[in-house]
C-alpha cells in the first residue's frame, strides 16, 4: 500500500464514524474512495480532478478540523503530492 493510500484510508477510518450525524459523510467517503482510484491511475487528468475533490474536502473540513485532525493533516499532505506529481 502506497503512503497516499494509506494516508485516504486513515481519513476514512477518522470520519466513517460520523455517518450517523450527516448524509455528507457518506459522500466524503465515496469522494475519498474515488481519491483513491484515481491515484492508483494517476495521469494528469486523474490528478487534476483528485486534487479538485481534495483542495473542495479540504476547504469543508477546516471548520471540523478538531473534530478530524489527522483527516485535515492527511488532506493537506494529499494535496500537496497531488500539487508535487504533475
Amino acid at each position: 500500500m502506497s503512503e497516499i493510500e494509506s494516508k485516504i484510508k486513515e481519513c476514512i477510518a477518522e470520519i466513517a464514524p460520523y455517518r450517523f450525524f450527516s448524509a455528507e459523510i457518506d459522500l466524503a467517503v465515496k469522494a475519498l474512495e474515488e481519491v483513491d482510484d484515481l491515484a492508483k491511475n494517476l495521469n494528469e487528468e486523474n490528478r487534476k480532478k483528485a486534487l479538485e475533490i481534495v483542495t473542495e474536502f479540504l476547504n469543508r473540513t477546516v471548520a471540523y478540523s478538531s473534530y478530524v485532525p489527522r483527516t485535515a493533516s492527511n488532506l493537506e499532505f494529499i494535496k500537496e503530492w497531488l500539487e508535487k506529481h504533475r
